[in-house]
């Protein structure tokens, strides 16, 4: 069964099952991730370990995924996309039990967070792939509208990391909550999987050839966008506990902000995608995140620095879902090697930028070490100003 070209004549995205189940299904891996960053915060705490040592959770997550976008393109060639989401959503929720076990030693929890992004890249990679390629025009609005429901997840999680860790439940309960959702999405699909991509595909649409060279323009804008993002959200919850004095558990849920940021985004994004140059749309979006950075780090009252983060999360919205559509768009085609290219720079980038961090701030001070941030979205900036790639017609 081949997968459907749904929307072939529109730009606005088409809401069958098949859509709807990789929305939550990415939903709830984005809820992971943006809890990810709280709960490290958390876990450093009951470990007693420093920032350089916590931030090899990030570390660790960066090289599963790192990992995950290497095999991807092989396994979707060998087990079909259908076949790779199924494994990875159901393995990745057993990853996330890893990395939550109580009491668990530092070596354990690394694992888990490892174990928990190569199967989450997976599952990133093929529903990315499966989207641009169901939805026809349609497929960077369907994209971007995607995000906007994981960043809806997104404020979901770190809320519930903090209220957990408020309660006796303890911070973990807020995690197990995903784990429960990525395996019931399974049962949602049934047997349905082949709708989503059968073996074969991947070498029929990739062979033979090698990437354009403007996709890795594509690629370092990308690494400039995740590495800024995941500083943010992995590092946010110490801003506010460092500058503005709010306690762990209020740090943790007020990383939210930046979530409910990307949330309206990414919802008013998805629109305005429809009727402007993408390549536009990502240049005002990165001006726009670096001025509320600026108000995020210029000031100590925590409703400022809040609204700051808020503003950075409107501005970094669009980045991932417009940065991967334009990277498929410049690669001719390719969309399984495009996007699983995308995910590779990205994993990179969130291997290196938030243990850069930590250990600029381990030496110099968290406040100037939250300064990687800017330099990051100034370096998109520039690649979007001297390499852009058009829209297709």
């Amino acid at each position: 069964m081949t997968i459907a070209q749904s929307g072939a004549n529109s730009t606005r995205p088409v809401h069958d099952s098949h859509t709807w189940i990789t929305y939550v299904q990415l939903a709830f891996w984005a809820s992971f991730l943006y809890a990810f960053g709280s709960s490290n915060a958390l876990l450093r705490d009951e470990q007693g370990t420093s920032r350089s040592v916590a931030g090899l959770h990030g570390t660790a997550l960066a090289a599963g995924g790192l990992i995950g976008g290497l095999l991807t393109a092989p396994l979707i060639e060998r087990w079909g996309r259908g076949r790779v989401i199924r494994v990875s959503a159901l393995a990745a929720a057993g990853s996330i039990l890893i990395y939550t076990v109580p009491h668990g030693a530092v070596p354990v929890t690394l694992a888990g967070a490892a174990l928990a992004s190569f199967f989450g890249t997976l599952l990133l990679i093929s529903i990315n792939a499966f989207l641009l390629d169901y939805q026809g025009p349609a497929g960077p609005t369907a994209l971007t509208e995607a995000n906007a429901l994981a960043s809806f997840a997104g404020i979901l999680g770190p809320l519930a990391i903090g209220v957990a860790a408020a309660t006796f439940l303890g911070w973990r309960a807020g995690m197990w909550v995903i784990v429960v959702g990525l395996i019931g999405i399974e049962f949602w699909r049934g047997r349905d999987v082949d709708t989503y991509g059968t073996k074969g595909l991947a070498a029929h649409e990739d062979a033979p050839g090698k990437l354009p060279r403007r996709v890795f323009w594509s690629l370092g804008l990308i690494m400039c966008f995740l590495g800024a993002e995941f500083c943010l959200t992995f590092w946010s919850a110490d801003l506010l506990r460092e500058r503005s004095g709010l306690g762990p558990a209020a740090a943790a849920a007020s990383i939210g902000a930046i979530s409910l940021g990307m949330l309206i985004g990414r919802w008013w994004g998805s629109r305005l995608a429809q009727r402007i140059a993408t390549e536009k749309l990502l240049v005002w979006s990165t001006v726009l995140a670096l001025t509320g950075f600026a108000l995020a780090w210029s000031f100590t009252w925590w409703p400022i620095v809040v609204f700051g983060l808020f503003l950075t999360g409107v501005g970094i919205g669009v980045d991932w879902p417009l940065g991967v559509a334009r990277t498929v768009r410049a690669s001719g085609g390719m969309t399984d090697r495009a996007s699983a290219s995308a995910s590779i720079a990205g994993s990179i980038a969130i291997a290196i930028a938030p243990i850069v961090l930590g250990m600029i701030s381990d030496a110099l001070g968290f406040h100037v070490a939250f300064l990687v941030v800017p330099v990051l979205l100034l370096g998109a900036l520039t690649i979007l100003i001297i390499r852009p790639v058009p829209d297709l017609a």
